[in-house]
C-alpha cells in the first residue's frame, strides 16, 4: 500500500476536499449523464438510467457528497440505484458506498476489491488530501463489493447497455473503464487527470500499454475524468504520445549508463504538456512528471517503484 513517506519531495498532494462542492448534471446522451464538480480536481462522478433502473459511477469520498450524488440521480429519474462501480480503490472513489442502499449492488474490478479492505489504511493516507480534516470522514464506514469481476463486466439496465473494461494497471492497479456504448461517452477514474496521466502504481510502458488497449477497444468520444473536465477522445493520442516518450527516454538513459538523479535532471516536462499558470492543476504537472520517470526508471532497473 502506499505510503507518504515513498514520494519524492516535489510531489504535490492532491487537493480533494469536497467542503462547498456541487456536482452539476452535464448531459452526454440518451440517459447518460456526467456529475461534474464545481471543484477543480475534486471528483466527478455519473449514471446511465435504464428501464429497470440506475448505474452510478464511483460514490466520493464521504457520505455527504455520496447522497448529493443520490440527489442529482432523483433529479433526473426515480428508477431505483441498482449498481454502483468503483473505478478504482482510492477513498475518493469508494469512501461513499456506504451511504448507498443495500439493495444497490457494488461492482469492483479484483485487484480494486483485493484493495478497499485495508479501509483504515486508506483513510489515514487520503487524510492529507482533505486538509487532514477528520470530519470529512465521518459516517463513512467500509463496504466489500457485491460484485467482483476480471476484464469485462456487461450490465443491461433495460434498453440501456454499460460495459466495464479493465485494459491493466495505469495509475491504479484495478483501473475501471465504465463504457456506454449508445452515447460513446467513458468514465476513465484516475486514468485520464490532464494533459498527461500519473502512474502512481504502474509505469510508463504498463500505462502506454493500457491506453493502447482501451483505445484499441473502445469507440469513445467523450472521456468524464475522475479529476478534470470532460473531454473528448483526443486526450488519449496525447498520453500514448507523451508515454510512449517517457519510456523511451528511460531506456535511453538506462542504456547511457545515467544515474537516476542524471536521468531526472535531463528528463524536462515538454512544453506541449504544461498547463497555463492560471491553470488550478499547474502546481501537480512538475512533479507528476519527475514522479512518472522514477517509477519507470526504477522498475525497468528492476530496483523496485520507489528510490
Amino acid at each position: 500500500m502506499l505510503e507518504w513517506s515513498d514520494f519524492p519531495a516535489d510531489f504535490v498532494k492532491w487537493k480533494l476536499n469536497p467542503t462547498g462542492c456541487r456536482l452539476s448534471i452535464e448531459q452526454l446522451g440518451e440517459n447518460v449523464y456526467a456529475l461534474v464538480s464545481s471543484i477543480p480536481g475534486v471528483d466527478n462522478a455519473g449514471f446511465v438510467v435504464g428501464r429497470e433502473g440506475v448505474l452510478v459511477i464511483d460514490a466520493h469520498i464521504s457520505v455527504a457528497m455520496a447522497k448529493q450524488i443520490q440527489e442529482r440521480v432523483r433529479e433526473v429519474t426515480d428508477q431505483p440505484i441498482r449498481y454502483l462501480v468503483n473505478t478504482n480503490y482510492h477513498a475518493d472513489h469508494t469512501f461513499g458506498n456506504c451511504a448507498f442502499p443495500m439493495e444497490t449492488l457494488v461492482i469492483q474490478q479484483r485487484e480494486t476489491a483485493a484493495r478497499t479492505r485495508y479501509f483504515e489504511h486508506e483513510r489515514e493516507f487520503m487524510l492529507p488530501t482533505v486538509g487532514s480534516d477528520p470530519r470529512i470522514f465521518e459516517g463513512v464506514s467500509y463496504r466489500a463489493p457485491d460484485i467482483v469481476f476480471d476484464d469485462r463486466l456487461s450490465i443491461d439496465l433495460g434498453g440501456q447497455a454499460v460495459e466495464l473494461h479493465w485494459f491493466g494497471p495505469a495509475n491504479t492497479p484495478g483501473d475501471t473503464i465504465v463504457y456506454a456504448p449508445g452515447a460513446r461517452a467513458a468514465w476513465t477514474g484516475n486514468v485520464t487527470v490532464g494533459s498527461f496521466g500519473l502512474c502512481l502504481e504502474s509505469d510508463a510502458p504498463s500505462y502506454l500499454a493500457m491506453i493502447s488497449r482501451f483505445v484499441q477497444t473502445l469507440d469513445v468520444e467523450r472521456l468524464v475524468s475522475g479529476h478534470a473536465p470532460v473531454s473528448d477522445r483526443a486526450v488519449l493520442g496525447n498520453y500514448l504520445l507523451y508515454f510512449s516518450e517517457v519510456t523511451q527516454e528511460v531506456k535511453r538513459a538506462l542504456s547511457a549508463g545515467w544515474s537516476l538523479e542524471e536521468t531526472l535532471k535531463r528528463s524536462r516536462l515538454p512544453d506541449v504538456y504544461r498547463l497555463p499558470e492560471s491553470d488550478p492543476r499547474t502546481v501537480f504537472t512538475e512533479g507528476r512528471h519527475s514522479y512518472n520517470v522514477r517509477r519507470t526508471y526504477l522498475s525497468l532497473a528492476g530496483q523496485g517503484p520507489f528510490a
